[in-house]
């Protein structure tokens, strides 16, 4: 087998871009879901198909991202050193949060406010961070964590070190390793039941997607295993899928506080959970088998994809509440926020970033500008 330091993960790479961009797709959608009016400005018209579409890319998107962002972590730091690595994220990581926090401090509060009001008034502020860089923050959290574990990990103590050695393979062969992720799941539901497995305000649950992914890069058996039967891991998720669909409708307007979570919160944060990561082993799999060759539209859209990330929410939730004055349907307004919301970022990308310095902050290296 070739070795896995120089393997090409083209169709990992590709899916991290693509999962990018349906961030756009999400937050485009929220304004048109029914039940969801007092978290996000909605529309006067709802969409049942828009809700649909919805649920299905919320329930493995942030799992996936977890899980590809560890797997190549742990190719960086076997390619490069762990030093290497931190430096990096200090970089890409930890400077993005200082130079984007006070850019969304100074959008995203008036946006949210015309979306509530309908009037546009200009104002700074800070409340509700670190909005949707709570993915960044994660990451600078597993970062820092690492500053601390590797270097207690490489200390020689005897009997402690054997037996945490021990401990750590042993946990890992059962939580990572397999290729029926039961154990990971029924984890997973135990660390988020209290969130609704939601994953914003829980690091403990998404270092295990962070872990899992990192585990995955060195067992090529598991990588194999899901290129050969990715279709059955996606089969496995419609019934689930199903179920979530009836429990996410049954308890649309439902508060944090609502004593019928007391009766559905555990089969709720099941239906939640078990998509997230059978969802993610489908989607790794089908990717890897398919996209096996280099493609430069691919690569662009990847290499776009953290700009992206970075600035589709101002623009996106700009547009979808400007269009709250037009009757025209929702699907259709939808549809219209989405792909000017996508040019706008692909544009800005190819010809304020990709060739100039925001480009190697972001991607590690700026490309030759080409009209």
């Amino acid at each position: 087998m070739e070795a896995t330091n120089t393997i090409r993960y083209h169709g990992l790479d590709a899916l991290r871009g693509l999962a990018m961009l349906l961030g756009i797709v999400l937050h485009a959608a929220l304004p048109y879901m029914p039940g969801l009016e007092w978290f996000w400005p909605a529309d006067k018209d709802s969409s049942h198909a828009i809700w649909f579409l919805e649920v299905f890319i919320h329930s493995w998107r942030m799992p996936l991202f977890f899980i590809v962002s560890g797997f190549f972590t742990h190719l960086v730091i076997s390619r490069r050193s762990w030093k290497y690595w931190w430096k990096n994220r200090a970089l890409r990581i930890g400077l993005p949060i200082v130079i984007f926090t006070p850019i969304i401090g100074l959008t995203l509060p008036w946006i949210f406010d015309f979306g509530w009001k309908g009037e546009l008034k200009f104002f700074y502020s800070n409340e509700n961070q670190p909005w949707h860089l709570w993915f960044l923050w994660h990451l600078l959290i597993f970062t820092i964590g690492s500053l601390l574990f590797v270097p207690v990990s490489r200390l020689k103590l005897g009997f402690i070190s054997t037996a945490s050695s021990k401990v750590t393979k042993l946990f890992a062969k059962f939580v990572f390793q397999s290729r029926f992720p039961i154990v990971f799941i029924l984890l997973m539901v135990i660390l988020t039941i209290e969130s609704g497995a939601e994953l914003i305000i829980n690091p403990v649950a998404t270092v295990l997607y962070f872990g899992l992914g990192f585990s995955l890069y060195k067992n090529q058996n598991l990588i194999q295993s899901l290129k050969n039967n990715w279709i059955y891991y996606l089969l496995s998720c419609i019934p689930i899928f199903v179920i979530l669909m009836i429990f996410t409708r049954m308890t649309l307007g439902w508060g944090w506080n609502d004593p019928r979570w007391e009766t559905w919160g555990l089969p709720v944060t099941i239906m939640k959970v078990a998509p997230g990561i059978l969802f993610s082993y489908a989607l790794i799999g089908l990717a890897e088998s398919k996209l096996t060759q280099p493609n430069a539209i691919m690569r662009f859209i990847s290499d776009s994809a953290y700009w992206v990330y970075l600035i589709h929410l101002p623009i996106v939730a700009f547009i979808t509440f400007y269009m709250f004055r037009f009757s025209w349907p929702a699907e259709i307004k939808f549809i219209l926020s989405v792909a000017l919301t996508t040019v706008i970022c692909l544009v800005t990308y190819k010809y304020l970033v990709r060739s100039t310095y925001i480009g190697t902050l972001l991607n590690g290296r700026r490309y030759p500008f080409k009209p």
